[in-house]
């Protein structure tokens, strides 16, 4: 099984109480580079909602300590101008 996190359940702490519940048990949990740029920039940015999300992002690789269930990072960070642009 593999789930691919968005940004609202990384903020949501979604993903790590289901790993502590043991709902996700087996898989690949990937964190596309997009998720962790829009996370870096909020908390840039002076938003709670950046800090949270990368303390979540912490938070599951902690919990995944098993051979079962492993975290990958997918796909290309944007540069500078495409976040810069992606607010229009």
């Amino acid at each position: 099984m593999k789930y691919v996190l968005d940004t609202s359940v990384v903020i949501e702490k979604v993903v790590s109480k289901l790993i502590k519940d043991k709902e996700i048990k087996k898989g690949t949990v990937i964190v596309p580079q997009l998720v962790i740029a829009e996370l870096e920039n909020q908390a840039n940015n002076g938003l709670e909602i950046g800090f949270i999300g990368l303390d979540e992002l912490q938070e599951i690789r902690s919990l995944i300590d098993n051979k079962d269930l492993k975290l990958e990072f997918a796909g290309k960070r944007p540069t500078d101008s495409q976040i810069k642009r992606a607010k229009s």
